[in-house]
């Protein structure tokens, strides 16, 4: 309702336009009066108009209340339209052909300008052109000349193809809205999650703040807007610390891994307070794309760590821990005591547990005998240990991972007692590492392997077909023309062209095959275990038939080539990168020669004059901006 109350505002100037276009026609063509009657009729309707947008402008949004609008534009809109077909009762009794004319282009061109401005609403656009058109249609079809009798049953045609191109543009509205409200609701949620998170979160790229949550901002007693922008060294104790953070991270960071520390952190007022903080990449390989950063204020654990006696050290190394559940070892390994609120929660029946070694509980899964092994090593020598996981499975079936830490319990002579200890659920941490593993070898947009996990894979192929003697096909793929998609239509629909593309090039190779997406419209395709150059060249064939097919987005469809550089191990290279290369001339090569075909290298000859991708990017760099 909206956006109908502001197309057919807008709409209210050209509207008033038309109206005084039209008097100047007739004016000398029939009476002034009711010329003028006429054009007061809608002078006061285009007042009412701007009355009550101006009223809906200024209510209360109410999603309840768009009904009740919706009928009040309505009725409006019929007005409106019983106005601009009076005309027809005004002119036809005694107007001319040149009138006629005149009056049945202006209403149709009124009618198709309806169809835009009144798009969000179907029953307002019925209202405005069923009485607006029909009077005029019926009007020349029973009247006296045949040719207008004809023209009438014109109108009737068009006004049905009205009715249709305004049940498009409804549809092609409502759809275009429902989406931007899903979207801006999952935002919304998720920025809620974000904001309402226990742990400080933020983002830094590099070394300066892009987001954080309200929890880190209350953590350091500044607002969200002042440390957005400002520099990550800015709450650290010296600068001395933060050197230290950032030299002992890097490697740990490079690594895939979680750095954690502890540290000292300065607040708005200028007192400090221990942090732990742990930090993560968001690309290992790429320092540059920032880093996620969680932290806590552990002033108060520390505090009441350090005042624990010694007498009190199993409570004091427990509290430590972050824990879901409780739970005690006698001198035989066998649980005689599992609580927290976790079981009563899920309904957990311990009685399973009880009286069971921790290897002997059938619900335990996921550790392999060499990790038994060094579990046992350790219980048997009376050692603690921290972070033992193992996988449970649920009372629902589900499988969920689990961490266990533990510290031996002794009395005042050193007699072994068993242990105690406590068990986290890690499910969400683990499946969160994963995510993040995940995100580090696929492409965010198409979920293809990327050009790092793409590089893995074709070494491993590489040295299995040494062992086993058979070729390794690689075969370059650049789709032909998509610049002009996204020069065109925006890179959002360039984007939706690219998953639909590499959803048909997965459906079009083996399983056992490998496609990934090097970056913009550049794919590669791995045969890993290809017999002849034929096979490959078959595969390619169906790619680029695969491609040509018309690639519908919303309501258009986009016609797209594909340029293929074929490669094989061992005929055209012996490592990856030189059949990469070699895969890559070819493809440039096809390219040149007018696209939508198969390039490869062992038809190359450097030496007549075609030139290697590399020396020519720049020529076509300009299609890798997607």
């Amino acid at each position: 309702m909206r956006l109908l109350s502001t197309l057919a505002r807008n709409a209210l100037p050209i509207s008033g336009c038309v109206v005084l276009v039209v008097a100047y026609w007739l004016w000398g063509l029939i009476d002034h009066k009711l010329i003028l009657g006429w054009v007061g009729l809608m002078a006061g309707l285009i007042v009412a108009g701007l009355t009550m947008y101006a009223r809906f402008g200024a209510s209360v949004t109410d999603a309840r209340e768009a009904a009740a609008w919706e009928r009040r534009f309505t009725l409006k809109s019929l007005i409106n339209g019983a106005a601009w077909g009076v005309l027809a009762l005004l002119t036809l009794p005694a107007g001319d052909d040149d009138q006629q004319l005149f009056l049945v282009l202006t209403l149709t061109t009124v009618a198709l300008g309806a169809t835009g401005v009144l798009a969000p609403s179907k029953p307002a656009f019925y209202g405005f052109v069923l009485p607006a058109m029909l009077p005029l249609a019926l009007g020349l079809i029973v009247g006296p000349a045949k040719t207008f009798a004809l023209a009438g049953w014109s109108m009737l045609a068009y006004l049905g193809l009205l009715l249709l191109l305004h049940d498009l543009f409804h549809r092609s509205l409502t759809s275009t809205l429902m989406k931007r409200l899903e979207s801006d609701a999952l935002a919304q949620e998720e920025q809620v999650i974000f904001d309402t998170a226990a742990e400080a979160i933020c983002f830094i790229k590099p070394h300066f703040m892009v987001k954080c949550n309200r929890r880190f901002a209350d953590l350091l007693g500044y607002s969200i807007e002042e440390i957005v922008g400002r520099p990550s060294w800015a709450w650290h104790a010296n600068n001395d610390e933060w050197r230290r953070i950032a030299r002992e991270c890097e490697p740990a960071i490079r690594d895939g891994h979680a750095y954690t520390t502890v540290t000292e952190l300065r607040r708005r007022d200028g007192s400090l307070f221990h942090a732990e903080i742990t930090g993560r990449a968001v690309d290992p390989g790429n320092l540059a794309l920032g880093m996620v950063w969680m932290g806590e204020d552990i002033s108060a654990r520390l505090k009441t760590e350090a005042a624990l006696k010694a007498s009190e050290d199993r409570f004091r190394r427990l509290v430590s821990l972050s824990s879901d559940w409780y739970w005690e070892q006698d001198a035989d390994l066998r649980f005689t005591r599992v609580s927290g609120s976790i079981f009563e929660k899920n309904n957990i029946d311990l009685s399973t547990t009880l009286g069971k070694r921790r290897w002997e509980d059938t619900a335990v899964r996921g550790v392999s005998p060499e990790q038994w092994r060094t579990h046992r090593k350790l219980l048997e020598q009376r050692k603690p240990f921290r972070d033992f996981v193992y996988q449970v499975i649920g009372p629902t079936g589900d499988l969920r991972w689990c961490s266990s830490s533990g510290n031996p319990v002794f009395d005042a002579t050193g007699q072994f007692f068993g242990y105690h200890g406590v068990g986290t659920d890690i499910t969400e941490r683990v499946r969160g590492a994963e995510r993040y593993r995940h995100l580090a070898y696929h492409d965010m947009l198409t979920g293809l392997p990327n050009r790092r996990l793409f590089s893995d894979r074709l070494e491993q192929a590489i040295a299995r077909a040494r062992r086993k003697g058979h070729r390794v096909a690689v075969m370059l793929l650049d789709l032909d023309d998509f610049k002009i998609i996204n020069d065109t239509h925006g890179h959002s629909t360039g984007d939706e062209v690219l998953i639909a593309i590499s959803h048909r090039l997965r459906q079009a190779v083996r399983e056992s095959d490998t496609v990934a997406r090097l970056g913009g419209d550049e794919f590669v395709v791995l045969l890993p275990e290809t017999l002849h150059a034929e096979d490959a060249a078959t595969v390619a064939q169906k790619i680029i038939e695969t491609v040509h097919e018309p690639v519908a987005i919303v309501s258009r469809q986009y016609l797209l080539g594909v340029s293929i550089g074929l490669a094989l191990f061992p005929d055209h290279a012996a490592t990856a990168e030189s059949l990469l290369q070699q895969a890559d001339i070819a493809m440039y090569i096809a390219k040149r020669r007018g696209g939508s075909s198969l390039q490869c290298a062992v038809e190359l000859d450097i030496g007549n004059g075609e030139k290697p991708r590399n020396s020519s990017r720049a020529e076509h760099g300009s299609r890798k901006d997607s």
